[in-house]
């Protein structure tokens, strides 16, 4: 299991409650330093148990600010192929975030492959929106208001959860922010030509098709819409959507294919063309990356903010 990072601001570890009225610890107080805080939780996700961590933004929650109003959250999906990966890597990114929307961040450090394949890992992303919705009121979010973000790996499994939580009938996030998703075991994007007309790599290739054969072990596994959103034959009911890829990057195709799905289907959604290279990634190269994270961002508050005019009209109507 991953832990919480020294890197993070001093996290606060606690343990699995042994009865479902302890489950949700109090939020912690607000830094006295000005520094993001985090928490980290165990949480039980069917037979398994993960980490979660909270990142809350610098000076959230106030001591004194007992019935103020709340921060939405986001839940943040890491990248890694669904083998590798973890929280400690999203430090950066998941503080950035917390700051700049501003939100409560959830990360949980889902199950990877090949020790636990599909459907582990969206199960266990699912569980975590399920414990943050059943305990809002002590993790001090609005549960009304949260969107997905992942990356690589982790943008799958943002659709994967957003697919699961329209299945089940269950809250619904406003909107999902995919950076360089990966949608199609099959590679048939990755595999044409690339941008500036080069071949993607193909050690690329190898390491995607390697990935996927750990996460997806068995031929039914490999064309389920939750493992294979690109081959979804289901795509209405997801939320707003911003798909980010690099201008020279072997995801880019993939990545505009699948935003064009969506819009097919009726979901608002956008392919945004970043440029140059994306090296090695938003959570890996934060600091080149700003301009990714800040278009995110901005398309995290716009989701946010319109959630919030809709429940003002109903509040009116009613």
């Amino acid at each position: 299991m991953i832990g919480v990072p020294k890197n993070f601001s001093t996290p606060a570890k606690v343990p699995m409650p042994q009865s479902p009225s302890q489950r949700s610890p109090a939020a912690p107080p607000a830094h006295a330093n000005g520094q993001a805080r985090v928490v980290e939780h165990q949480i039980a996700s069917g037979e398994r148990e993960i980490s979660v961590c909270v990142c809350y933004p610098p000076g959230y929650p106030a001591p004194t600010a007992e019935g103020g109003a709340l921060l939405p959250w986001l839940v943040y999906l890491h990248a890694g192929g669904f083998v590798d990966g973890g929280l400690e890597k999203t430090r950066r990114l998941v503080q950035s975030l917390a700051v700049s929307v501003p939100a409560v961040v959830v990360t949980p450090a889902y199950s990877l492959a090949p020790d636990h394949p599909f459907p582990a890992a969206p199960e266990d992303a699912f569980s975590t929106v399920e414990w943050v919705l059943r305990h809002a009121r002590r993790l001090k979010v609005d549960k009304t208001r949260f969107a997905l973000v992942g990356e690589e790996a982790g943008g799958n499994l943002a659709i994967a959860l957003s697919q699961m939580l329209r299945d089940r009938c269950a809250a619904q996030p406003r909107g999902q922010w995919l950076i360089r998703p990966v949608t199609d075991p099959c590679l048939q994007h990755a595999s044409c030509t690339g941008a500036a007309g080069g071949q993607v790599p193909l050690e690329t290739l190898q390491r995607l098709a390697c990935n996927y054969r750990e996460y997806l072990p068995t031929p039914a596994a490999s064309v389920h819409p939750y493992a294979a959103p690109a081959l979804a034959s289901r795509l209405a009911g997801l939320p707003r959507t911003l798909v980010q890829v690099a201008e020279v990057d072997a995801l880019r195709a993939e990545g505009e294919a699948f935003a064009g799905r969506l819009a097919k289907a009726g979901v608002p959604a956008e392919a945004m063309i970043m440029p140059g290279a994306c090296g090695d990634g938003v959570e890996e190269s934060h600091e080149e990356c700003q301009s990714w994270v800040d278009e995110g961002a901005r398309f995290l508050r716009r989701c946010l903010a319109a959630a919030d005019d809709t429940s003002t009209r109903r509040e009116s109507r009613s």
